[in-house]
């Protein structure tokens, strides 16, 4: 399963947006108010929204100023999420994409939530 958000500029060059993005505490600031947020080191951190399970995830890979793919740390779905980065003038563009093993079922309970919290996330973007 593959949704993907739509896209955002950022008013910075790509390279401070890849540098910030490689971070785990700056995902704190691109996650929904109600989120709670935990940090375990620079590469791990884990959120929970609502009533949804505590979601713990790693750096998974990084392709320097292009791509910050994230990957579900443990649980029951494998996922990753990527953040692909690209430059259009001054500015920096990006998007948000998840993928993942998720059996048809439960794609018709999460693909409409997914796409709302993907589209929170890349909303706050201008947080960086």
């Amino acid at each position: 399963m593959t949704i993907e958000s739509s896209i955002a500029s950022v008013n910075s060059p790509i390279k401070e947006v890849f540098e910030k993005l490689t971070q785990a505490s700056t995902y704190e600031r691109l996650m929904p108010e109600d989120a709670s947020f935990r940090i375990m080191d620079e590469s791990h951190f884990s959120f929970k929204l609502g009533s949804m399970p505590v979601i713990p995830l790693k750096m998974e890979r990084q392709t320097p100023h292009s791509q910050v793919v994230l990957a579900a740390n443990g649980g029951n779905v494998p996922f990753e999420l990527h953040a692909n980065l690209s430059t259009i003038e001054d500015q920096t563009q990006i998007q948000l994409v998840f993928e993942g093993d998720i059996n048809p079922m439960m794609q018709m309970m999460v693909k409409k939530p997914l796409t709302q919290f993907l589209e929170a996330l890349i909303s706050n973007v201008q947080k960086l």
